[in-house]
């Protein structure tokens, strides 16, 4: 009895356990390679490790085979994934300047119609790059030519190889492939398009940040929440935290210097989400689910 009453004086040794971040090469995933580096919850028990995911499909395995992931996802496929009874909570999405570029060979793109007869390499064919132009293009769906790849990396390779005139990428992929060929350039920003082409202020909340964990863990999102903050102050250090886990990608931090993220929290930002699903599900409403997300989808507390 006296040695149980001494344990609960002293506390008992935190219970170990390992939550898994993943995320594609992109700046949204910087924040979670923060955390697996710095590990600011160590002294809880909690140790996180980074293992980025390949393609929409790869992340969906993650999500139903690991005990515990946080991972970036892109919005629409976090949407659908939901309409599909696969549990996930959302924890935030991401809106930023500068972050998503069409770039290459060629004149400016000041609106949809520059794009025509043009052929424009997006990766990932049904998803949240190709739906994105999609609606950008909906007024003129005749607007360019897809050409349709795998993944963001094979995106540029396409334009390099001259198999296409331009490429729809994110930063820090727009600022190598600028960098790798004098003849290529940054031709439109897509947020400033997409404020062209709808009624919303906010850049397009590309990228979501989901989880398989059931509870609330405030813990956990306060300790990404920080994360972000610490990068979004100052966008080009993501560069080098990417370059350590994607070694095919040059550590080029000029890329992100001009970004201003934004993380919109939920459900606080949820009329922003929203309004962005809603544009998509004008034009596909397959690549929801065939549904719009309901109340639970942005606050389960809701439910």
């Amino acid at each position: 009895m006296r040695l149980f009453a001494l344990l609960l004086i002293i506390g008992l040794p935190a219970r170990a356990e390992e939550i898994v971040l993943s995320g594609p090469p992109t700046w949204e995933t910087a924040p979670l390679i923060a955390l697996a580096e710095d590990q600011p919850l160590a002294d809880r028990g909690v140790t996180f490790t980074f293992r980025p995911w390949t393609s929409p499909e790869d992340l969906r395995t993650r999500l139903m085979d690991e005990a515990s992931l946080v991972a970036v996802a892109p919005s629409l496929t976090a949407a659908l994934w939901e309409a599909r009874g696969i549990d996930l909570r959302v924890w935030s999405a991401t809106s930023a300047e500068g972050a998503l570029w069409i770039v290459g060979r060629g004149p400016a793109v000041e609106n949809p119609s520059d794009l025509a007869g043009r052929s424009l390499a997006l990766p990932f064919k049904g998803n949240l790059p190709d739906l994105l132009m999609q609606r950008l293009a909906s007024d003129a769906p005749d607007a360019f030519t897809p050409t349709y790849t795998g993944n963001y990396m094979a995106t540029m390779q396409l334009v390099l190889a001259g198999r296409a005139e331009i490429a729809l990428l994110p930063e820090p992929l727009a600022s190598v492939l600028v960098a790798q060929a004098p003849d290529m350039a940054r031709l439109a920003d897509v947020c400033e398009l997409w404020r062209g082409q709808t009624t919303l202020e906010a850049c397009p909340p590309g990228g979501a940040v989901v989880s398989n964990i059931p509870a609330d863990r405030p813990d956990l999102q306060a300790a990404y929440e920080a994360a972000f903050a610490r990068l979004a102050a100052a966008p080009q250090q993501a560069a080098a935290l990417l370059a350590s886990v994607f070694p095919d990608l040059p550590d080029t931090g000029e890329g992100y210097a001009e970004m201003a993220p934004r993380a919109l929290s939920l459900p606080e930002n949820r009329t922003v989400l929203a309004a962005f699903y809603a544009e998509i599900f004008s034009i596909a409403p397959e690549a929801l689910g065939g549904e719009l997300p309901d109340a639970a989808f942005f606050d389960p507390a809701s439910e």
